[in-house]
């Protein structure tokens, strides 16, 4: 009996808690309800002020002025020009950019990374932005480098290069993104890169990969720095397969000289590169590459050959007709590949 009464009154003590558990559950759901609705008054009577004319911008406090500055970091993804100006004047009278200081200060990285994004708008901020490149979250201390990059006054690409740790600790595919931004602002800048022995070459490569997306006013410095690369296995390769994409002929020479690397990675970059750019005067050269005795190199220069077209379909099949087996078999390969393309 008294085994009976135990467990009846731990099964009732379960069901107590269960529904005090639920209590909570649906207090919490009410109280989050509410919040959200006057959240979204409040953004239904925030929005005029921030964009309209007719509506005086106040200094805020509390919850009004946490919700100006997240309207604020929405709107300014939306706005160009003078709506932008306007829109951040009124921001920065309602106290925003005050907040977002203070939010840099925050545990949480995104709550930070947010922060510097929208306050890298603000003109007078640009010194609060350039210190959370010393963040000590990498997520945040890029995010600062990719909104500074869009400012005329922004640090130069070495000092950016320097705080993101490049290299060391930086490694994500948004370098590209951030070099190219860079270009757009200051080409010479990031072209001096290039030439720096202490840069990492991991910023060497966006650099690389960032001009090469900038036209053909960068063949030249792309293929100069092709020849000078030399002994830089990681990046010569990369440098070749940018001028490949860059498309200009200004690269032409640079590339036949890539040809005859000794390192079969260059050779295969080079090869690709004159398929891109279309380098007929090269077939020959190709056409002997085909015994190569690395195979990405021969099928580099395979591809190449196809790509050129008449002249280096001809190099291809006087090729399937050579007596060297691997020649042979590689051209075959290559000419039943462009049939069925």
């Amino acid at each position: 009996m008294t085994s009976l009464l135990m467990l009846w009154e731990i099964s009732l003590l379960l069901c107590m808690i269960a529904a005090g558990a639920l209590c909570v559950l649906v207090l919490a759901r009410v109280l989050g309800e509410r919040k959200d609705r006057k959240q979204e008054d409040l953004r239904a009577e925030l929005l005029p002020a921030l964009l309209g004319d007719d509506f005086p911008a106040q200094r805020l406090t509390g919850t009004r002025l946490d919700v100006a500055a997240t309207l604020t970091s929405e709107l300014a993804e939306m706005t160009r020009g003078t709506e932008r100006e306007a829109l951040l004047s009124r921001a920065d009278a309602m106290g925003v950019p005050e907040l977002l200081v203070r939010r840099l200060h925050s545990r949480s990285a995104q709550t930070r990374l947010v922060s510097v994004e929208t306050l890298s708008l603000f003109d007078d901020q640009i010194n609060e932005t350039c210190r959370a490149l010393d963040d000590r979250n990498a997520d945040v201390r890029l995010g600062a480098a990719l909104a500074l990059a869009q400012r005329p006054d922004a640090p130069s690409p070495e000092t950016l290069v320097e705080k993101l740790r490049m290299g060391s600790e930086e490694h994500s595919l948004l370098l590209v993104s951030l070099m190219s931004d860079l270009v757009d602002r200051d080409p010479g800048s990031v072209a001096a890169l290039l030439f720096e022995r202490n840069i990492p070459v991991e910023a060497k490569i966006a650099a690389t990969d960032a001009l090469a997306q900038g036209g053909g006013e960068y063949a030249p410095l792309l293929a100069y720095m092709a020849r000078e690369s030399f002994g830089e296995p990681d990046l010569q390769p990369r440098i070749y397969r940018a001028l490949g994409r860059n498309g200009h002929p200004a690269g032409a020479d640079a590339i036949a000289a890539g040809l005859d690397s000794p390192e079969w990675t260059v050779r295969a970059a080079a090869a690709e590169a004159a398929g891109r750019i279309g380098a007929a005067e090269v077939s020959d050269k190709l056409g002997r590459m085909l015994a190569d005795e690395a195979w990405w190199v021969r099928l580099r220069a395979g591809e190449a050959l196809l790509r050129l077209g008449p002249r280096g379909i001809a190099a291809l099949r006087e090729a399937a007709e050579a007596a060297d087996q691997t020649v042979r078999s590689t051209a075959l390969a290559m000419l039943a590949e462009g049939r069925a393309t």
